[in-house]
């Protein structure tokens, strides 16, 4: 039997404006909760000195774009490097004794 997900709407603030939105999980509530402090923190940061807070969202916004894709860049170099190990492995330590 497949198990229905239940939506909740989770509020999040930011910039001190409340945000709804929808968690399909305790997961994805959390990940929404910490992702929420995060940005209102760097908001707050960047706020100093600026007045502009569309401006200040998209710079936000454009560092945590940035660190995804670094991050999903080392994520692609983490796992070439451990299938290339893995494929030297099974290539040099074949369990049927053939190399």
């Amino acid at each position: 039997m497949e198990t229905i997900k239940k939506r909740r709407i989770v509020r999040v603030k930011i910039a001190d404006k409340s945000y709804e939105v929808w968690a399909d999980s305790d997961e994805d509530e959390s990940f929404m909760r910490e992702a929420a402090k995060k940005v209102d923190a760097q908001v707050e940061l960047r706020m100093k000195g600026e007045a502009d807070l569309q401006k200040v969202l998209a710079m936000v916004c454009l560092d945590s774009m940035v660190a995804r894709l670094k991050g999903d860049n080392d994520l692609e170099v983490i796992q070439s490097t451990v299938f290339k190990h893995l494929d030297y492995l099974q290539r040099h330590f074949n369990p049927s004794g053939q190399n």
